[in-house]
Formats: C-alpha cells, sequence, structure tokens
C-alpha cells in the first residue's frame, strides 16, 4: 500500500469526523460524539502511518529525505499537527465541541491538496534544501502554525457566544457598499499595471489595519462590529475555498505544465467575462449576508456545549503561548538556514516579511496579556487576525508572490 493512498483513507475519516461533530453539535446526541472522536483518533493513526511510509518510500528510491520539503508534504504534516494538538485538547478539557471548528480546517488542507492537484511524487530535494536544518525549520514552523490554526478555531466560538445581537443592519449594509466600491477599484488600478495594482493592496491593507485597530481597541464596547468581523472571517474562508474549487473544476483542460497557480480565481473573480465575475461577487455578498443573518441562531445551538467563556479564553491563550515560541524558533532556524543556503540570515522575501507580521501580530496578543490584562474580545480578534496572517504566510505568498520560497508553490 502506498503513502497517498493511506493520505485519501485520511482525508475521508477527517470528513467523516467533520460531518459527525458538526452532527453532535446539531443533534446532541453523546453517541455521534464518542463516533466522532474515534474517526478522528483513527484518522490521526492513518496518517501518522502514512507520514512514516512515505519517509521510508523516499529512502526506498534512494533520496532518502524527511517528508517536508515542498507544499504536498508541508500541507499534510500541518494538517497531522492540527489534528494532534486538537486531539489532546480534547482529552484535556473533556469536550468536544471545539472538533466543529477544527476538523473542517483539517479535512478542506488535505482536500485542497486533491482538488489543486498539487503533485504527490516524491523528488530529490533542490541544492537551497539540502541541510540538516530542513527538518527543524519546517517541524518546529508548522508545530506552531498548528497550535494556532486550533486557536483561531476557539477563537471564532468564542467570538460567536460572545455575541448579544447582531446589532443594526446599517452595519452590513456599509460592509456591502464597500466591497461593492473597493472591488471596481481594485480592478482599475490593477489594469494600470504592476505599480498601481501594488498600490492598491498597499491602500487595502492599511484600511484593513484600521479596522484591526478599531476592533482591538474599541471591540468590547461595539460588539456589533466585531460581530460583523466575525461574519467577514467565516465568508472570506468559504468563498475562498468555493472558488479555488471552481477554478479547479474549469482548469481540467490547461495545457501540460500549466500550473493551477497561474490560473487561480481565472474561473470565478478574475474571469474575463464581466457577467461571470459579477455573479461571483454577487455571490459572496449573498454569503456574506447568509453568515450575518444566521450566526446568532449558531450561537444558540453552541451555548449548549461550549465550555465557559474563560475556559475558551484560557484555550485560545494556552495554544498562542504555545505557538509564538515554535513561530520564534522557526524563524530563527529558517535564518540559520537561510545563511548557510544563500549567504544572508535576512533578505526581506515575501515570506520572510509576512513571517515577522505575523510574529509581531501574536506578540501583541501575549503583550496585551502579560502587560495590559486584556482578555476576552479584543483577544480573540487578535487571535483570528494572527491566523488569517498565517494563512497569507503559508499558502498566499506562495501562490501570489514570487521570491526564495517560490518552490514552495504548486508548480
Amino acid at each position: 500500500m502506498e503513502s497517498s493512498l493511506l493520505f485519501s483513507i485520511a482525508t475521508v475519516a477527517y470528513l467523516l469526523a467533520m460531518v459527525m461533530y458538526i452532527s453532535y453539535v446539531a443533534f446532541r446526541k453523546e453517541g455521534i460524539g464518542k463516533a466522532a472522536s474515534f474517526i478522528t483518533y483513527a484518522g490521526l493513526l492513518i496518517q501518522t502511518a502514512a507520514l512514516v511510509m512515505r519517509w521510508v518510500e523516499s529512502y526506498q528510491m534512494g533520496i532518502g529525505r524527511v517528508p517536508l520539503s515542498n507544499l504536498y508534504e508541508s500541507l499534510v504534516f500541518f494538517t497531522w499537527s492540527t489534528v494532534l494538538i486538537y486531539v489532546v485538547v480534547e482529552w484535556k478539557y473533556k469536550t468536544r465541541i471545539f472538533g466543529a471548528f477544527v476538523m473542517p480546517v483539517a479535512f478542506l488542507a488535505l482536500a485542497f491538496i486533491n482538488v489543486a492537484g498539487i503533485s504527490n511524487d516524491i523528488t530529490p530535494l533542490v541544492p537551497a534544501l539540502k541541510s540538516n536544518w530542513l527538518f527543524y525549520h519546517v517541524l518546529i514552523s508548522f508545530l506552531g502554525y498548528a497550535a494556532f490554526g486550533v486557536a483561531f478555531a476557539i477563537s471564532m466560538i468564542f467570538l460567536l457566544i460572545d455575541m448579544d445581537e447582531r446589532g443594526p443592519v446599517r452595519d452590513l449594509w456599509y460592509a456591502l457598499v464597500a466591497i461593492v466600491v473597493i472591488a471596481p477599484i481594485g480592478y482599475a488600478m490593477a489594469a494600470q499595471g504592476e505599480h498601481m495594482k501594488q498600490a492598491f493592496w498597499m491602500g487595502l491593507g492599511v484600511v484593513i489595519l484600521a479596522w484591526f485597530i478599531y476592533l482591538v481597541t474599541r471591540g468590547a464596547k461595539n460588539k456589533p462590529m466585531v460581530y460583523l468581523f466575525w461574519s467577514f472571517c467565516v465568508t472570506l474562508a468559504i468563498s475562498m475555498l468555493v472558488a479555488m474549487g471552481i477554478d479547479f473544476l474549469n482548469m481540467k483542460g490547461m495545457p501540460a505544465g500549466e500550473s493551477f497557480k497561474k490560473h487561480l480565481f481565472e474561473a470565478t473573480f478574475l474571469n474575463q467575462s464581466l457577467p461571470i465575475a459579477l455573479v461571483s461577487w454577487a455571490a459572496v455578498i449573498g454569503l456574506f449576508y447568509a453568515v450575518w443573518a444566521k450566526g446568532i441562531a449558531l450561537k444558540k445551538v453552541l451555548t449548549q456545549y461550549a465550555p465557559s467563556q474563560d475556559i475558551l479564553d484560557d484555550v485560545t491563550y494556552r495554544m498562542i503561548a504555545i505557538g509564538w515560541p515554535l513561530l520564534t524558533g522557526g524563524i530563527i532556524t529558517g535564518a540559520v538556514w537561510a545563511n548557510s543556503a544563500w549567504g544572508t540570515y535576512w533578505s526581506w522575501d515575501p515570506k520572510e516579511t509576512w513571517s515577522l507580521i505575523t510574529w509581531f501580530v501574536y506578540a501583541i496578543y501575549l503583550h496585551a496579556r502579560y502587560v495590559r490584562g486584556w482578555k476576552g474580545t479584543q483577544m480573540a480578534v487578535i487571535s483570528a487576525v494572527g491566523f488569517l496572517a498565517v494563512i497569507f504566510t503559508y499558502l498566499g505568498v506562495n501562490l501570489v508572490l514570487s521570491g526564495l520560497h517560490s518552490y514552495g508553490g504548486m508548480n
């Protein structure tokens, strides 16, 4: 049996576990919860065996390397780490509610490998990766990413339970109008050339940063705005995944040698047909409204199972307290590795830059917790923003930008 087959079996197991955990929340049956836990444990064991088998296969092929060197293997290891940490949290806190939020992350990460057509071939390392630092750098970094992923899932639960009401409908309309205004500006500026495109993204980054600062400083006093942020996070995750799935189905017949990365979102938001692009954005706006309108109903279900907000806040803190030192270690080992490979500790490569941004976001979280004594809403917002930065550092940089880490892409 090949390792790729075991990974496929693990993907199915995580899909079943995801469905069972969500069903456990919906129907409140303890038997369903126990079945969800059992399937998760089984999937983790199968994936562990697959990782070991892939390592052995590399030696049988005469390559002999740790299975952590490309996007396929790193996604697999990220999933394994996330499920492992979740299992520990479930055992320690004796609650399965987190599984309804964590297991979708695990399943979608593995499913993304299949829908994106990422190669699972075991290939020799490129010269820059032939170093003992590979194992330490990737292992430490992805354990940190996994801890942040669990913290994000728990933060989403906290923010939803923390909401009393949705707030005025005008908040939603302001957000929808912002999308309708900003999207055409982005298209127009991108059409003017690379410099204008970069200026648009920098400007958008400043706007998002301002929103983030407002939420952190005023979040506890303006919870409807935080609920809007929660709706934004959920909508962003769903719409991106659906769009990538549509792209994959549309690109089945793309020429040999072409990468999925090159055609990312060309079937939806970047389609040459204006009606298709408009329909894609209309779907996002509709999804945003649906998430915002139905979130409070989901809260009523979650409050019957979720631990107290103090426990949710504590678990988020513990996950970040574990993940931040690991991320720090990943950056340090990466710098040492870069010096041995390229003769410089730091080159402001896009992934290096975004790793530093992510590090600062979580440093702000820990500083606010230790020095300012913050708890609750603001901390959950920082945790959520931190994981969005993790996702862009991990996938966004590889799929959208180019640099020294481009070998981690999807070609």
